[in-house]
């Protein structure tokens, strides 16, 4: 096995290689800066991370010939000369530098240096409905709903040719708003900076499905290039009053892949905000089924290198990968270790078919300071063949118990795993979002082979809801690599569209109930999915998205009476959806409650046979119900999208109580209230503080008579900080884990609804 070089400064692989090759004479500063995924003249565009003050590192670099671009709170995004690149990294508060890679839209077509899948819309209009739209039941809807008053924003690529669509197969101008990025950091209010030469018709043909599905909504649109450009387009859309957004796109890892980031630029920071801005945000789940592997670390022979292995190989050292000459290859591993303090050192590296090491990434992990589980690099094949990925440790214990590989730019692996590959930021924990996989439209039975599928690193079920790829869009050329078993043609493949119509969907489901938060939309597309094998599952989520049929508005007509006897008043559409959305409402409350009921029973015999065995009770995990309501309108407690919480007393020292690892059982009456309230209304909850001394996974799970919900707060009280929280309804079941340093800390305890009482199970597990 042979030595990767150590890198110079705080620089990545990338970058470290890129300042070799000129200082040894290579290559010109021009060339070397030239093989950067992004690059201007002498100038790579890199992010800097620092633990301080980012305004300090913009000073210095502007004093040096660099050009910040984008300033946020722990970073800079700037062009910095190859030669300024080492010098920049050291400087003081600076943790990392990393080379900026693109955004990779979710189709198929594979990430190329200079553009991805870049083609000109054809000119004119044309009259191309996407299938999606019957597929997904909103043709019916159309009766009624057809988006008018909803603002649905696509954040993508590009969108060439999106002015020749205007007033025909897209909104006319009036009723599309843009904000366009030139370059890094340089946005423009002009439609037309959203499409150029070095840019894509992929936001056009998401433009083009979503508002097949929602025909009447207004459009805006932004083509972010990194993710600082993503946080000033998410701002934007939330000041706009945006109301659904669609993000078809996927970015480097930045997480332990519970769907959070330590990062102030993740994309996952930016879902978050999305939400708590009142928008439903719809991610692609990816294409990366076949190009990513998730698995324990194995290691029969005990020489610290991974073992790979799927259901149709023999387990091997080495995973193979064909590359093209010329083709670009970005490989990212991460593994479970602590995300700040990572102290099992992993490295990965990259070598050709005659076993020479030509790439390969081995950062610090020794529990130092910003200290994370990540390593990834950038490689230019400079010849066609098979080149073989090894994953080793370099010191450090325990192994890991899970590792996570994953190529970025979309070759396929000789061992992948049929789970383990939703992308980011589509592997957001945000009970405001939906990650979408596909189907085709010659046969919504069978997932795509290349749709990504879960479960997340932590366990949690993705994607959510499957939408159609393959439709037909005008902006679309057919794709000779899919066709149905019937001839059919296929214009836009990929998690991508399957989004798109999602979107759509969510931006109907917001025009019949404009009161809906993020939270409650997303909640109605799972409940109306239909099934294709248990819901939830890790291929289909909750199922493919379908809208319910609309209750029947024709008016009866009217019987003669009696001179004596008032008319009748013929029943309006409007009453007969309001009644109709009531009895679907309470069958779902009854269906609930038999589920509940059902769930108590056996958690309580759980409960009896382990006393009788003298043994720990343990909370049962419990299927998730398959819902058959309506949501109701109530607003729920998803963070943000509500005013901002205040701490409501608790009454009595019986609300808050200490609690060790272990099982708990207890009870919400109305003596003790949430501190957490997302309303006027009264939400019942009980406390318990714990104290680590020693950075720890904790994992708290709440079952529940009723629908549950959890607050992790900070300190011992009732009126931390929220550090996160959890629930989905209609669940009596709720999961929380998190990595946590030493301090104290409250679980609230609580419940979905408001107005609620009963019996609940708590149980609480701290590991190192």
């Amino acid at each position: 096995m042979l030595e990767i070089k150590p890198t110079l400064g705080n620089l990545d692989s990338m970058l470290s290689h890129l300042v070799e090759r000129v200082e040894q004479g290579i290559s010109t500063a021009n060339d070397a800066a030239a093989s950067a995924p992004i690059s201007d003249g002498e100038s790579v565009a890199v992010t800097f991370y620092t633990q301080g003050d980012a305004t300090a590192l913009a000073d210095f670099l502007r004093s040096n010939g660099g050009d910040p671009r984008n300033i946020g709170e722990d970073y800079v995004e700037a062009y910095v000369p190859v030669s300024l690149l080492v010098r920049a990294s050291e400087q003081p508060d600076v943790f990392r530098a990393r080379a900026i890679m693109p955004p990779q839209p979710a189709d198929v077509s594979q990430l190329s240096l200079d553009n991805l899948n870049a083609q000109n819309a054809p000119d004119g209009r044309g009259n191309v409905t996407s299938q999606g739209v019957r597929l997904h039941g909103a043709a019916n809807w159309h009766r009624r709903y057809t988006g008018r008053g909803v603002k649905v924003g696509i954040i993508d690529r590009g969108f060439n040719g999106i002015r020749s669509l205007q007033n025909g197969e897209l909104p006319e101008i009036r009723n599309t708003f843009s904000l366009c990025f030139i370059a890094v950091g340089n946005p423009s209010g002009a439609i037309g900076d959203c499409q150029d030469s070095l840019s894509s018709n992929h936001g056009t043909r998401m433009a083009e499905s979503l508002l097949d599905i929602a025909p009447d909504a207004s459009l805006y649109i932004s083509n972010p290039r990194t993710l600082g450009d993503l946080q000033t387009a998410v701002d934007w859309m939330v000041r706009q009053g945006v109301d659904v957004v669609v993000h078809p796109v996927g970015w480097t890892w930045d997480g332990p892949g519970n769907g959070t980031s330590p990062f102030s630029d993740s994309p996952l920071r930016r879902v978050d905000a999305l939400v708590n801005g009142n928008i439903t945000f719809v991610g692609a789940a990816g294409n990366s089924n076949g190009d990513s592997w998730l698995g324990a670390w194995q290691d029969p022979d005990n020489d610290d290198r991974l073992n790979f292995k799927n259901n149709t190989e023999p387990m091997d050292e080495l995973n193979g990968i064909n590359l093209a000459q010329g083709r670009a290859l970005i490989v990212q591993l991460r593994w479970a270790d602590s995300w700040g303090r990572a102290d099992t050192n992993i490295d990965i590296r990259l070598y050709d078919s005659g076993g020479n090491l030509v790439a390969g990434s081995g950062r610090p992990q020794s529990g130092g300071a910003q200290h994370i589980p990540l390593e990834s690099f950038f490689y230019i094949a400079p010849t066609s063949g098979t080149y073989n990925i090894l994953v080793s440790i370099a010191n450090g214990d325990p192994k890991p118990s899970w590792v996570q590989l994953n190529i970025y730019s979309g070759q396929a692996l000789t061992f992948s795993t049929a789970g383990g590959s939703i992308t980011n930021p589509a592997e957001s924990a945000n009970p405001g979002m939906l990650a979408a996989g596909a189907a085709h439209y010659w046969d919504t039975s069978a997932l795509a082979s290349y749709s990504s599928r879960g479960p997340t690193p932590d366990g949690r079920t993705k994607p959510d809801a499957i939408g159609v790829a393959c439709a037909e869009v005008f902006t679309g050329q057919v794709s000779a690599g899919f066709s149905g078993p019937g001839g059919q043609q296929c214009w836009f493949p990929g998690t991508s569209q399957a989004a798109a119509h999602v979107a759509g969907l969510a931006a109907l489901v917001k025009d019949r109930f404009p009161d809906y938060t993020p939270r409650q939309i997303a909640g109605y597309l799972k409940t109306h999915a239909q099934e294709r094998g248990s819901k939830p599952n890790s291929d289909w989520g909750h199922g493919f998205a379908m809208l319910p049929p609309l209750p029947q508005t024709t008016t009866p007509p009217s019987t003669p009476s009696p001179t004596h006897t008032p008319t009748a008043t013929p029943i309006t559409g409007e009453q007969i959806d309001n009644r109709f959305n009531e009895i679907e409402r309470q069958m779902g409350v009854l269906q609930q409650l038999i589920e509940n009921l059902q769930a108590l029973i056996q958690a309580l015999t759980n409960r009896m046979d382990a006393l009788e065995g003298g043994t720990t009770p343990v909370a049962t995990p419990t299927a998730t119900a398959t819902p058959t309501a309506t949501p109701s309108p109530t607003p729920t407690s998803v963070p943000g999208t509500d005013p901002t919480p205040v701490a409501t007393p608790v009454t009595g020292n019986a609300c808050i109580q200490p609690i060790e690892p272990g099982v708990t059982s207890g009870a919400w009456t109305t003596d003790c209230v949430t501190a957490n309230a997302p309303d006027d209304n009264t939400y019942y909850a009980k406390f318990y503080t714990f104290t680590l001394d020693a950075q720890s996974e904790v994992t708290i799970t709440l079952f529940g008579t009723v629908p549950t919900y959890l607050y992790l707060l900070s300190g011992e009280g009732t009126d931390g900080d929220v550090e996160q929280e959890a629930g989905e309804p209609p669940s009596p079941t709720t999961t929380l884990t998190a990595t946590l340093l030493p301090g104290s800390y409250t679980i609230e305890t609580t419940t979905y609804n408001p107005n609620v009482t009963g019996d609940f199970t708590l149980e609480l597990t701290i590991a190192p």
